[in-house]
């Protein structure tokens, strides 16, 4: 009986995932360490924030703009095509 490849990679796939119980990749964390766990955060004054905010709403104006002319130019040569057909 010949299943294929896909048996076989289901296979493969359970026996990985098998193996991965077996380790332990955060063994010297404890639950209450809040030292050592996730990302330290750093507070960031208003006019950064504000920066930000502006630099990321220019750059969507830009690629609003981009894309508007691009949609553009393609339905005029669209249309100038089915029009010379």
């Amino acid at each position: 009986m010949g299943f294929g490849g896909s048996t076989a990679a289901m296979i493969t796939s359970l026996k990985n995932n098998n193996r991965r119980n077996k380790r332990e990749a955060f063994e010297g964390w404890t639950g209450f360490d809040k030292e050592s766990q996730g990302i330290k955060i750093e507070p960031v004054s208003e006019e950064l924030l504000q920066e930000i905010r502006d630099t990321l709403q220019r750059q969507r104006q830009v690629l609003f703009r981009k894309r508007l002319i691009g949609f553009g130019l393609m339905i005029i040569l669209i249309v100038g095509l089915i029009t010379i057909i």
